[in-house]
């Protein structure tokens, strides 16, 4: 990373602890960003992705981004802002893993924003986390949304209830299960089933998340054993869902 010296401080950062619903950060142009939740989990979304975040892993939000986030229970989220124009944080908002030593190089720069990169202990800090940010592998822990409003309204409902039989989902919606198994595969690349398998292993994240039991989070999110469940989380994520969980999964 080549850092041109700006005005007023390079780095800044935000922090709050949120009751369950929606979070509203502060936001302003020329400023990328990454969140992540210090503790518990939240979601995010956007015109065309979904995102589960854990608190082994964060967000990277470039600039212009219109981006909602909720939580399912009280989290501590914490933000750093860095200035476009260093160019860290790349052009794709992006779920990145958060090894011991990015979260920590993630922390120690939002408790000690604002930062100015003219010393040089801080420009250090920022060139290794860039450094890291770049290493750290992408999670898979997005969904593609449709653009068609039915098709949209199927998926939504299928995050809201992924245990709910599909039939019912297409019903109420009053959608036709071909058309709308055409559009997914057009809108998202993902057939209907592999969405909704995705879909339902991500509710389960956020589960596992608050402490709920594998079996309790087999059933809710629609598998009728805990067996099928594990191979379907290992399937999607790379990890069963304890080693996950833990943050382990490479």
């Amino acid at each position: 990373m080549s850092i041109t010296r700006q005005q007023g401080p390079e780095v800044r950062s935000y922090s709050i602890t949120h009751p369950p619903g929606r979070v509203t950060l502060p936001t302003q142009p020329g400023w990328d960003y990454v969140v992540f939740a210090h503790r518990g989990l939240f979601t995010a979304i956007t015109e065309s992705w979904a995102w589960t975040i854990p608190a082994h892993r964060a967000l990277c939000v470039p600039d212009g981004t219109r981006l909602r986030i909720d939580t399912p229970r009280r989290a501590s989220i914490r933000c750093l802002y860095v200035d476009q124009r260093l160019a860290i944080l790349g052009e794709d908002v992006r779920v990145v893993n958060l090894a011991p030593l990015t979260r920590e190089l993630i922390s120690h720069a939002v408790a000690s924003s604002p930062m100015n990169l003219d010393t040089r202990a801080n420009e250090a800090t920022i060139t290794l986390l860039d450094d890291r940010l770049a290493a750290e592998p992408d999670s898979q822990l997005h969904l593609p949304l449709p653009i068609d409003p039915v098709a949209k309204q199927v998926a939504m409902a299928i995050m809201s209830d992924p245990a709910l039989h599909l039939d019912d989902l297409l019903r109420d919606a009053n959608a036709n299960r071909r058309t709308i198994e055409r559009r997914f595969s057009a809108e998202t690349r993902m057939s209907l089933g592999q969405w909704r398998r995705r879909a339902r292993i991500l509710a389960a994240v956020t589960m596992l998340a608050q402490g709920d039991s594998i079996t309790l989070v087999a059933v809710t999110v629609g598998y009728s054993s805990s067996s099928s469940f594990v191979a379907a989380f290992r399937s999607e994520l790379g990890s069963p869902p304890r080693e996950f969980m833990r943050g382990t999964s490479p």
